[in-house]
């Protein structure tokens, strides 16, 4: 498949690298020249020079012969641009574009997302609101990710001094449970591992567990965290992820509240949102924190122009008994970071707008792919179909690669947590976790033939 892929930014690279990774032939498009040099040594693409809403500059990359263009650059007019020049070149090719501003998403009833003729919107904004609308939904977890129209979660707990499980082995989480219940994995020291009889949990492992709906609850009660409805979530920043996340959670009925220390930002914000309490003031400021009730919240969510100042805000919230402690980060260098200081979730704006671009680009039966934990793991969901390498053998004969496995499948709505005598039928519903690195040598697995 061919792509150009227009910017230069964090999201440009990583999406130029996770599709070259996939033996896509890859085009990067940009007016930086040092950082496509440094892009063109270090992945397995292409380059040209320009700008990217340039018709002779996309012409140059191969616009009349590409089946997908991504434009994630920060300027919103570029990538709109770059789309519809696409579509004039080549009407059938599939468009994406990264869109900040909420009048070109419809939010304010200016233009309607549908008449800029583009087939995915990537709101980095939005899908972090989804992200954290998800984690309000599960008390005590750090990661959820849903698949099957929310019948089944990976669940991401982290084990925790007061956990009855330390330095028992992982069968006694299930034994604990009694519902059907599989551990996708456990995060330990900057690395994800997969299951195995010889891991005995320890303080400040995450465990990846896998389930239906109905069962988490118990899962995450058997591992020591407490099932309390998050009421009360308190955002330090009111920028475009902040605002976004109040709208979600208040229209959630969850009574949000925003701190910034822009006076003007704060008028803004709440002429924009009538049911979120906003405060002028700085976040970063213990006692301002805790005036606010910063050890009464759900949860606090760093969300502060800088990946510095959201460490430091969320250590903060930690500080003053936050049940649960968020924080942006992009920075693959700092995400470890914040997990060892305390920091409950990490939220990347990256990682959640690098899914639907993934599951665009896969297509066919693919339903819906996730990433965990900077990207460690990704989680794909697909139909199975007639012929696939996955259908009609017992999974404990499919040899599938190490560090692969599957989490779950939905059959007449009925959710099965399988085990090796599991056999995948036609039509049913695959979630399916492995490390990106694995993906390639899997379609036989998940395409028919």
């Amino acid at each position: 498949m061919q792509v150009i892929v227009v910017g230069t930014g964090t999201l440009g690279l990583n999406v130029a690298r996770r599709l070259s990774e996939e033996r896509n032939d890859v085009v990067m498009v940009g007016e930086d020249e040092a950082a496509l040099r440094q892009a063109q040594d270090a992945l397995d693409v292409g380059i040209v020079v320009g700008k990217g809403s340039a018709p002779s500059v996309l012409l140059e990359a191969g616009l009349a012969a590409a089946d997908i263009i991504v434009a994630v650059t920060p300027n919103d007019e570029t990538n709109i641009v770059a789309c519809l020049i696409a579509e004039t070149v080549r009407a059938q090719i599939v468009r994406v574009a990264r869109i900040h501003d909420p009048a070109y998403l419809g939010e304010e009833g200016i233009i309607d997302k549908s008449a800029l003729h583009i087939d995915l919107v990537i709101s980095p904004e939005e899908e972090v609101a989804d992200a954290v609308a998800a984690l309000a939904r599960v008390p005590g977890a750090t990661d959820v990710l849903e698949f099957a129209g929310g019948k089944v979660l990976a669940v991401g707990a982290a084990v925790d001094a007061r956990s009855p499980l330390i330095g028992k082995p992982l069968a006694d989480l299930k034994r604990r449970t009694g519902e059907p219940l599989l551990i996708a994995g456990v995060y330990r020291e900057e690395t994800v591992s997969a299951p195995s009889r010889d891991i005995r949990v320890e303080e400040g492992d995450v465990l990846f567990l896998v389930s239906g709906r109905s069962a988490v609850r118990r899962a995450l009660t058997g591992l020591g965290k407490r099932w309390a409805r998050t009421r009360n979530v308190l955002i330090a920043g009111g920028g475009r992820e902040g605002v976004a996340i109040a709208r979600r959670l208040s229209a959630a009925g969850v009574h949000t509240k925003i701190i910034d220390r822009d006076a003007a930002v704060c008028d803004r914000i709440s002429q924009l949102l009538d049911d979120t309490l906003v405060l002028h003031g700085d976040a970063m400021d213990e006692r301002l924190l805790a005036d606010e009730g910063g050890a009464r919240a759900d949860i606090v969510i760093a969300a502060l122009g800088d990946e510095n100042d959201n460490l430091f805000t969320a250590l903060q919230a930690r500080r003053l008994g936050a049940r649960r402690v968020a924080a942006l980060i992009d920075s693959p260098e700092r995400m470890p970071f914040a997990s060892t200081i305390g920091v409950d979730i990490v939220l990347s704006p990256l990682a959640t707008s690098l899914s639907p671009i993934l599951q665009l680009v896969r297509r066919g039966d693919i339903v819906a792919v996730r990433t965990l934990r900077e990207s460690l793991v990704e989680g794909i969901e697909f139909v199975a179909r007639e012929g696939a390498g996955i259908v009609g053998l017992p999974l404990a004969l499919l040899h599938m690669p190490h560090g692969s496995l599957v989490g779950a499948l939905v059959r007449d709505d009925e959710v099965i947590i399988p085990d090796g005598s599991t056999v995948v039928q036609v039509g049913d519903r695959v979630v399916l976790f492995a490390r990106p690195v694995l993906i390639p040598r899997m379609q036989r697995l998940l395409a028919p033939g």
